[in-house]
């Protein structure tokens, strides 16, 4: 189901729409808006999901990199404290 949306648009947006419907790129001005708007939330949606992934992984976190580094040393200590018996 479809909800009818209101929008006031420049009359050379609305000459590029017309345009693109006589050049059959889409069947109506309502079908170009409505895809170019999709279009326009799930780019934005993607570009949320990669800033929220680089914001997360992109910056060490202090604590997690000290323990990386004292399990790091316990593993090699253990590893040569099992070779000397």
């Amino acid at each position: 189901m479809s909800i009818p949306v209101t929008a006031r648009l420049d009359e050379s947006v609305v000459e590029a729409l017309d345009q693109a419907v006589n050049a059959g790129l889409a069947p109506t001005r309502g079908a170009a808006v409505a895809r170019a708007v999709s279009d326009w939330l799930s780019l934005h949606g993607e570009q949320a999901i990669t800033e929220s992934y680089r914001c997360r992984y992109e910056e060490s976190d202090p604590d997690q990199e000290a323990l990386i580094g004292d399990l790091a040393a316990f593993s090699i200590a253990a590893c040569l404290a099992g070779t000397e018996l």
